[in-house]
C-alpha cells in the first residue's frame, strides 16, 4: 500500500515537474525513460535507450532507468551511473529531422568536449550499427536521407566510410544481382 503510494506521488512530481508530461508518459508507457524538467531541451526527442546502450556499451536489459533533467540526461545502468549531456546522441529516424537550431547545441557539445566542430567517432559507429540492423531496404534508405540532412556535420573521411558501409548493406539487403541492375535507388549520403 505504501509502494503504490510512492508511486502515485512520484508520478504527480513528475507531472507538476513538466508542463506537457502527459504526452511524454502516454508515450513512454513502460520505458526507462522517466521527465524531470520543467521545460524540455529541444534534443530530448534524440534519448532513446538503444542510444544509450549503444554510447555505454551495454545491453538494454541493463539500463534501470533514464532521467531526462533540463539539461542532462543521467544514465542509471548496471555499472554505469554518469551524466550525459543532450549534444551526445544523435538523430534517429523514429522522431522529426534535425533543425539548425539542433546543430548549434551539438557543434557547441563538440567544441567544449573534444575542441573539434565535427560530429564524434561515436556517431560514425552509431550510424554504421544503425545501417546494420535496418530490417529492409526502406528502413536503410530512411538513415541513409537522416545523414544525409546533416552531412556537413562529419569529416570527409567518415562520411566517406558512412557511404562505402551504406553501400554495402544496400547491396546485402538488395542481393547482388539487384544492386547491379537497380541504380536509382541510392539516397544522397551515397553521392
Amino acid at each position: 500500500m505504501f509502494d503504490m503510494y510512492l508511486s502515485v506521488a512520484q508520478e504527480q512530481r513528475e507531472l507538476q515537474a513538466c508542463p506537457n508530461a502527459n504526452e511524454h508518459l502516454k508515450n513512454t508507457q513502460g520505458s526507462k525513460i522517466k521527465y524531470k524538467f520543467r521545460q524540455a531541451h529541444p534534443l530530448l526527442r534524440f534519448v532513446t535507450e538503444e542510444t544509450v546502450a549503444f554510447l555505454f556499451a551495454i545491453d538494454v536489459k541493463q539500463i534501470y532507468r533514464i532521467e531526462c533533467w533540463q539539461h542532462v540526461v543521467y544514465v542509471h545502468a548496471e555499472g554505469v551511473s554518469r551524466f550525459v549531456s543532450y549534444g551526445d546522441f544523435p538523430p534517429v529516424i523514429t522522431t522529426e529531422k534535425p533543425e539548425s537550431k539542433d546543430f548549434i547545441y551539438w557543434r557547441k557539445r563538440w567544441v567544449k568536449k573534444s575542441k573539434q566542430r565535427k560530429a564524434p567517432e561515436f556517431w560514425v559507429r552509431f550510424y554504421t550499427q544503425k545501417f546494420i540492423e535496418a530490417r529492409s531496404l526502406e528502413q536503410l534508405r530512411e538513415w541513409g536521407n537522416l545523414i544525409a540532412v546533416f552531412k556537413f556535420l562529419f569529416e570527409k573521411a567518415n562520411i566517406e566510410r558512412l557511404r562505402e558501409n551504406y553501400s554495402y548493406q544496400r547491396f546485402l539487403k538488395l542481393g547482388k544481382q539487384n544492386f547491379i541492375s537497380q541504380p536509382s535507388l541510392s539516397v544522397s549520403i551515397a553521392k
